[in-house]
This record gives structure tokens, sequence and C-alpha cells, in this order.
């Protein structure tokens, strides 16, 4: 985009902070400086940085927030420094960002498995695989699988996905499925061994804007489960979801996207 057009969509996006008393000189600061970077300051953001300096209204503010006068000598000082460097255009515009674009590490339906510190294999499950993202997210559910002998895709048919307790706001534990998106970026600096013994069909797609929005690292993979593992008895939570149901178009997934989750998304929270 624009640095014009940036601007125009930060304004829209932040008229909370921009009728701020307290915050709106910050704002346009943060602005003024942005745009210099990009050596495209506007002489309207240039005239109102040079009226917040040199009326002093950021330090009649700093006076009411009982700012000290140490305080105010440098938060002055800051500001003249500061509109004395814009005043002059910058040499060269800072250069943009091109978005590198990434594969997932693992495909859709992949059957992974790892060992746990006890020796034995577990299991977890490719449920999707971004192609040609920012990211190049893999989501990727954990299993019930953990047994001595190397697992089969057999044992992934007939998986169960595994849940662990997770202390809510009100400090009430409750069980939460391990299902989570992982960056492509990270995977090489991951500790993990994983390898890959089979594939099964998935038919449901899904996306990291709306589903399970949980981040991981890689290394997390066997931390729980070691975590999980080491008292069974408390950690064991009894909820029973078929590995298999979140492969297809029916079962448990379809009714993952209550309400809640939608409004959760919508305001990325």
């Amino acid at each position: 985009m624009e640095v014009s057009a940036i601007t125009e969509k930060l304004n829209k996006e932040n008229k909370e902070l921009i009728d701020s008393h307290e915050d709106q000189n910050n704002f346009w600061i943060t602005i003024a400086k942005s745009q210099w970077e990009c050596k495209a300051l506007d002489p309207k953001i240039y005239n109102r940085i040079k009226d917040i300096v040199e009326s002093e209204k950021d330090i009649e503010l700093w006076k009411e927030l009982e700012a000290s006068k140490s305080d105010l000598t440098k938060r002055r000082k800051v500001l003249e420094n500061f509109l004395e460097k814009i005043s002059t255009e910058k040499k060269t515009a800072r250069k943009r960002k091109v978005k590198k674009k990434r594969d997932a590490i693992f495909q859709k339906g992949d059957c992974l498995i790892f060992k746990l510190s006890d020796g034995d294999f577990c299991g977890a499950f490719v449920l999707e695989s971004e192609k040609e993202s920012e990211f190049g997210l893999n989501l990727v559910a954990v299993t019930d699988i953990k047994k001595s002998d190397k697992p089969t895709e057999q044992d992934f048919e007939n998986a169960k996905i595994l849940f662990g307790l997770e202390q809510q706001i009100n400090k009430e534990f409750k069980p939460k499925e391990k299902i989570s998106w992982y960056y492509a970026q990270h995977y090489k600096k991951a500790e993990i061994e994983i390898e890959k013994i089979g594939q099964l069909e998935v038919d449901k797609n899904y996306y990291s804007s709306r589903h399970y929005q949980n981040f991981s690292n890689w290394d997390n993979l066997k931390l729980f489960q070691d975590s999980y593992y080491s008292d069974l008895g408390k950690n064991k939570c009894d909820v029973n979801v078929p590995l298999k149901s979140l492969r297809k178009n029916t079962g448990y997934n379809n009714g993952y996207n209550s309400l809640w989750q939608r409004v959760k998304t919508k305001f990325n929270l």
C-alpha cells in the first residue's frame, strides 16, 4: 500500500487514540516518524508535530500526569530533536519488506510419530497444510497413541484426540483438545525428531483465521506428552473424540465453530 493509504487506514482504525487527550500526541508522532522513514512526510502531519512541540502541548500533558522536572526536561529535549530530525528530508526511503511465501513442513493427512523421554512412541496427525502462505502453518492434532513399538496407519485410524486440563479465567481446570498450529520457519530450530509413517485422507478444510486459535512450538508436542504421561492419573481427561471425526466433514468439528468461537475470531481474541 502507498503511505497515504496506510495513513488513512490507521486513522480509521485508531479513532479512540486520536480522540484521547492523553494518547493523541503519541499517535501523531508515530505517524510522522513512519511517514518520514518512508520519505513521504505529509506537510499537514509535519505542521501538527511542529505545533505539538512549539506550543508545548505535550509538555503540559506530562505536567498533568505529574511528571517530574527531570522527565519534563528529557521529554522537551526529545521532542525538539525529533522535530529537527523530521524537518530535513530523509536521504533514502525505508525499503519495503517483501513477504516470503512458505509451504508447510508436512502434508495434510500425514501420520507423524516421535519418541517420548520414556522411549515410547506417540502419534500426531496433520489436519491442515498451508501452501504459499506467510507462515506455512500446519494444524497438528496430538493423539492418544502411545506404544513401545512403532505405530502404524491403523493405529491412527483408531486413534482418539488427546485432551489436557487447561486452567480457565475462573481458575477452574477444563479439558482442552491438544490441537495447535505450527510455523514452518520454526521447524529447523526444533529439537524434536519427527518421522512420517503414513497418510490418511482428510476431507475437512481448516483455516488458521477461524479454527483452533492456538499456536505452538514444535518441541511442545513432546514436552506436553512427557508432562501428561508423567502423572496420567491426574492429567487424564474423560473425553472421547475419535481422530476420524476431525478428518471428515461431519461429527465433532462441525460443532466446533460455536458462536463464541466466531465472535473471538471476529475480534481477533
